[in-house]
Order: C-alpha cells, then sequence, then structure tokens
C-alpha cells in the first residue's frame, strides 16, 4: 500500500474526496478485501491438508515401527532356535559320541558278549535243572551297558507248565546287579539231605498220584535213590526199563551237601566263540564227546562235572549277582574237582518225564528212596 493510496484513504474517510475520487477509493478497498479473503481461504486451506497429512504420516510412522519391531523379534525368535537346536544337537552329538567311545573301550564285544551269554544259559541250566533255557539274547544299552537275558521254560510233553526269566545288567563288561523276572527263581532245597545215605528214610507214597491218573497221562517226577548211581547204573535200571533217551531225564549231584545242581552237557556250552578259526580246535572233539554223554558214558559225565563246576569256580561273582552274596565263598571248589577226579560222577536223584503209567514200573525198583509228582498232564 503507497502513501498516496493512504492520503487518499485518509481524505475518504473525512469525507473530503469528490464522487469520483471516493468510487475510486472504495474500488480499491474492494480489491483489497477480495486479494485478504483470497489469502485466507488459501491459508485455511493448507492447514487443512497439513492436519490431514499429520495423521497419516504418523500412521505411516507407527506402521512402520511395528514392522520394525515384528522383524527384530523374528529375528531374535529365530536366532534363539537356532541356538537352541544347534546346543541340543551339540548336546545329543556329545553323548552319542561319549556313549560310543565308552562302549568301544568297555563294552563286551559280540564275541565275548557270545560267550558271557553261553555262559549264563549254562550256569541257568545247572542250577534250574527243572527248566529249558533254549532262548536268550544281549540287549545293548548306551554307555557299555549290556542286558544278558534267559528266558526259562518248564514243559511237559507240549504243554508249558511255568516259565520264567533271569536279566542281568552288565556295566563296563562286568555283570553288575540282577534285574527284575518274572518270578522269583529258588534254588533246589536241600535242607535234609539224610535221605542219600538213609536207607530208612523211604517215601513211595508219592506213587499213588500216577497210579490215581488216568490213562494217556504224561508226568514228570522227582526221583531220590538211595544210594549214589553212576550214569550207567541210572541208564540200566531206569532208562532201559522204561523204554526213554537222555532227553526225558535229568540227573542231579550235590555239592558239599548245600547245593543240589544238575550235570548240564558241558559239551553243549561253548566257552569259546565258535565261528573264529582259531577256535576250531578246541570244538572239534564236541560231537563225539555229547553223543557219549547223552549215552550215560561214565567218563563222559564226569568230564562234564569238571567243566561245570570249573565254570562255577570261574563265575563265582556273577553266582553271587544272579542269587546271593556270599555263594560258594566258604565252599572249597578245587576238592570237590578231585574228588570228582578220583571217583567220577554219583548221582542222587533225577527228573523223570514219561508216561504216567510207564512210571508205575519203577514202583519195585530198588534203588528209589522216594518220589515226588511235579506235574500231570494229557498228552
Amino acid at each position: 500500500m503507497n502513501n498516496e493510496f493512504q492520503e487518499k484513504l485518509h481524505l475518504y474517510k473525512e469525507g473530503k474526496l469528490t464522487p469520483k475520487e471516493m468510487i475510486e477509493i472504495e474500488e480499491e478497498i474492494d480489491r483489497f478485501i477480495a486479494i485478504q479473503d483470497y489469502l485466507d481461504n488459501d491459508e485455511k486451506k493448507f492447514f487443512e491438508e497439513l492436519k490431514q497429512q499429520i495423521p497419516i504420516q504418523q500412521k505411516e510412522k507407527n506402521k512402520n515401527t511395528r514392522i520394525i519391531k515384528r522383524k527384530v523379534n523374528l529375528r531374535i525368535l529365530t536366532l534363539t532356535t537356532i541356538t537352541g537346536l544347534c546346543i541340543g544337537t551339540l548336546i545329543i552329538a556329545l553323548y552319542i559320541l561319549a556313549s560310543n567311545i565308552t562302549t568301544s573301550l568297555f563294552e563286551l564285544d559280540h564275541k565275548e558278549a557270545y560267550v558271557e551269554r553261553a555262559t549264563i544259559v549254562q550256569l541257568t541250566e545247572i542250577f534250574h535243572p527243572q527248566y529249558d533255557s533254549h532262548r536268550s539274547g544281549v540287549q545293548k544299552l548306551p554307555f557299555a551297558k549290556q542286558n544278558f537275558v534267559v528266558s526259562l521254560q518248564n514243559f511237559l510233553g507240549n504243554t508249558l507248565i511255568d516259565e520264567s526269566s533271569i536279566s542281568i545288567r552288565y556295566n563296563f563288561g562286568k555283570p553288575k546287579k540282577l534285574q527284575g523276572s518274572t518270578k522269583e527263581l529258588q534254588l533246589l532245597p536241600i535242607d535234609d539231605p539224610s535221605w542219600i545215605d538213609n536207607p530208612e528214610y523211604s517215601l513211595l507214597s508219592g506213587f499213588d498220584p500216577l497210579q490215581n491218573a488216568p490213562s494217556g497221562t504224561k508226568a514228570k517226577i522227582f526221583v531220590g535213590f538211595n544210594r549214589a548211581l553212576t550214569p550207567q547204573q541210572i541208564k540200566k535200571n531206569f532208562m532201559n526199563p522204561l523204554n526213554i533217551d537222555f532227553n526225558d531225564i535229568t540227573p542231579l549231584v550235590t555239592i558239599d551237601s548245600k547245593y543240589i545242581i544238575a550235570n548240564a552237557s558241558y559239551y553243549q556250552f561253548t566257552p569259546v566263540f565258535p565261528y573264529d578259526a582259531n577256535n576250531a580246535e578246541q570244538l572239534e572233539d564236541k560231537p563225539l564227546k555229547l553223543s557219549q554223554y547223552e549215552n550215560m558214558d561214565n567218563q563222559a559225565h564226569q568230564e562234564s562235572l569238571i567243566g561245570n563246576l570249573n565254570l562255577i569256580k570261574n563265575n563265582k561273582r556273577l553266582l553271587q549277582i544272579m542269587y546271593y552274596q556270599d555263594m560258594f565263598e566258604d565252599i572249597n571248589i578245587d576238592a570237590i574237582i578231585n574228588q570228582v577226579e578220583n571217583e567220577g560222577v554219583e548221582y542222587i536223584g533225577m527228573y523223570i518225564s514219561a508216561d504216567s503209567k510207564e512210571l508205575l514200573k519203577l514202583k519195585d525198583n530198588p534203588y528209589i528212596h522216594f518220589i515226588t509228582v511235579e506235574n500231570i498232564v494229557i498228552w
């Protein structure tokens, strides 16, 4: 606004302008007002746009912040997961590596495990003659641990009378403890061994269940002799009259009048790994010896018992784990072996499985002190 316009505006306010000048100044004033209104409207529009833009920018900013946070959290979660997986994998790898190293250094290898399993089976047949021990195995566990399992089955004919098992845990190649079994296994009792040498001890009433049994039944009996008998005497006085073979009987001996055991065939036991060519020579005589043993040869039974006694002597710790802590601690097994070497094998009794009525033929046998019927089943 120049000075001339200001002077005219002043004169306009005082009413000193001509009508023409008044019209001109009013037109100028209207033009100024129009310009001012335009500027005011433009400014309002600008501020409105500015107001509208501010929330949008803030929203975009908040959205970007959430996206960044989500990416950071996802990255942290991913890194944590990967770290956890790496640590877990490392722990598992170290566990497996440590287990493999321990196993390779201390565990029984397949050859040693084969012989150890065979030893447990043989001892089981010696101390549990009422059972068959045809099934056994080895379960491998981490860190040089192994479970040796022997299944025990009491069959009469085709009937399963009873079954159990023995499971022994080995740690670092040594027997550690007896695992749970299907039932408590007891050794054969010998609380009163006087019947072996006492001719007045007799209990022939044990034949009564056989007389009352119907035809077509099979029985398993325990026979106690009135004096110790050699293998050949058993064959002559028991096996031949009943027309049975070795598979139907289990002769029993005593150890120091404290244990009754079976003289399980040592020729079926393998003290070395049989599939190693270096061991072939040690096993080549076994088939012949086994045949002689099953034919009740005195010499074969003597050698079998000596082998079993040595097996017991060399595995006292294993037997103490299988049964009780001080087993055989007070028995001189070497002295018993010397006695067998000098005097041979003499049995004090045996299990017999045969037809119930056929077993009645033993009623007049002069070598029987007593019998007890263990089981009777239909064929």
